[in-house]
């Protein structure tokens, strides 16, 4: 297990998770911290599945104020929490674990973040259909924010078609528009007719991946939010979307719009949004697309 710390803080958040080590949630809540004169500290807990009750029972510790949950434990942690939100039993993930003098609360900022940025394009997104491609947590956050900006229909596509089915199954039962299902290979005449292309995959992560739509299905005023980001710059969804004239939200985007949200549940005082958005640009060198179509803003 990473240990987080070199210095000596009052209490600390954590993010959990495997392969982390270039997540920037350290990055943008420190300075947050600082910014309000809390002695508080954000670190990673880096661990393999062997080593995840291990990392819970430090997220207990009084000194924890609790943190975020990534992939792969962000069904995981439901089985270790005294308290879920509605949201965290719908989407059957969580995002943010608070520590509540020992009791876990679990809540989801993927679907606060999701919703915020969708909110700024919800004409458009209520004139067609929408296609997540991907069928984990992010896929259900991304159903549970579309109740509250609805496109016409969705469509869940995966490699795994029973794992598609099973998370459209499920939404049926909460999302106000139908939902269906399918294999990825297969859906290129829905993602050709979307609205909205949503990535709740992790391609994207590493250097050389491949996009998980085809080139083919970007245009021009498309709405592309990719839940995946890069320190390095851009991937290659992201790129070919903004040569294609798509309008893109990438990962940058999300973590920031998680951010705030998290901040608040961890610490009870509103966040400096401005302090966070600053310090992930010093982190990044660029600044997050909003529904940008040239790369910098």
């Amino acid at each position: 297990m990473n240990r987080p710390s070199v210095r000596k803080a009052t209490r600390y958040a954590f993010l959990l998770g495997e392969h982390i080590s270039h997540s920037l949630s350290p990055a943008v809540h420190n300075p947050a911290f600082a910014a309000l004169g809390l002695d508080y500290e954000y670190g990673l807990l880096d661990v393999p599945p062997a080593r995840l009750q291990e990392a819970l029972a430090r997220m207990r510790q009084p000194d924890c104020l609790g943190g975020n949950i990534t992939m792969p434990y962000k069904h995981d942690v439901l089985a270790a929490a005294e308290e879920c939100s509605e949201t965290v039993r719908r989407c059957g993930a969580a995002s943010i674990l608070i520590n509540r003098d020992g009791r876990f609360v679990l809540q989801n900022n993927d679907v606060e973040a999701i919703a915020a940025c969708l909110s700024r394009r919800a004409a458009t997104v209520a004139k067609g259909p929408a296609v997540i491609v991907g069928a984990g947590g992010s896929a259900a956050a991304m159903l549970e924010a579309l109740r509250r900006v609805p496109p016409t229909r969705v469509l869940v596509l995966a490699r795994r078609p029973e794992a598609a089915e099973a998370l459209a199954e499920r939404a049926r039962g909460w999302v106000p528009v139908p939902v269906e299902a399918g294999h990825l290979q297969e859906g290129a005449k829905a993602l050709a007719e979307a609205t909205l292309i949503f990535n709740a995959t992790p391609l994207g992560v590493r250097e050389g991946d491949p996009s998980p739509v085809p080139r083919e299905a970007l245009r021009p005023g498309l709405l592309v939010y990719d839940i995946v980001y890069r320190r390095d710059g851009l991937n290659r969804l992201q790129s070919e979307a903004l040569a294609a004239g798509a309008l893109v939200c990438d990962g940058m985007r999300h973590i920031f719009e998680q951010a705030p949200f998290t901040f608040q549940m961890l610490t009870g005082r509103e966040a400096p949004r401005e302090v966070m958005l600053e310090s992930l640009v010093a982190a990044t060198g660029r600044r997050p697309l909003d529904w940008g179509s040239d790369g910098t803003a």
